[in-house]
């Protein structure tokens, strides 16, 4: 694996994101306090509080944007599986989600195998449709294999993974 790593969108998204949210406690921890003691002037502090509460909802809203809902997550990374693949030719034959994982970050991971059929050139372009029109997912995992030996048929074992601002259910 290679040392610098390229992050895709999704992962510099969720990591401005992180960020974002850091740099709002610690700005409110150490713009509150004066000497050991916070003080709050109420005439000329609470439009700052007001902006900072804007962001924050901002922020919130952007990563609801960026995400899918946990309740459906599996169904939503079916549907854009499916529009990819009549986008482009390929045929999906089977779907099979897997156990939704926390994230270190705290987000809910979903990962769904599809195994898809189609000239080798058409997996290509499923693939990156797959990942351009969707901003909350990501491939995973592929393995590819010929159909035959006398075509560009292939057989595509593909995992993709959404992500949601969800909590696992144990």
């Amino acid at each position: 694996m290679e040392a610098s790593r390229v992050f895709s969108r999704r992962e510099k998204v969720l990591l401005a994101l992180a960020a974002v949210a850091v740099a709002v406690v610690g700005g409110v921890q150490v713009w509150g306090t004066t000497a050991g003691t916070a003080r709050m002037n109420r005439a000329s502090d609470l439009p700052h509080w007001k902006a900072l509460r804007q962001r924050v909802d901002d922020t919130d809203a952007r990563l609801r944007k960026t995400t899918i809902p946990a309740s459906d997550a599996a169904a939503r990374l079916l549907r854009a599986g499916q529009a990819s693949g009549s986008a482009t030719g390929v045929t999906i034959t089977s779907a099979r989600p897997r156990r939704a994982t926390k994230t270190p970050s705290g987000c809910l991971e979903q990962a769904l195998e599809i195994q898809a059929t189609g000239r080798f050139p058409s997996i290509a372009r499923f693939m990156f449709d797959l990942e351009t029109r969707n901003a909350n997912l990501r491939i995973a995992r592929v393995a590819i294999t010929s159909s035959d030996a006398g075509s560009d048929r292939v057989n595509g074992a593909i995992t993709i993974v959404g992500y949601s601002p969800g909590v696992v259910k144990k």
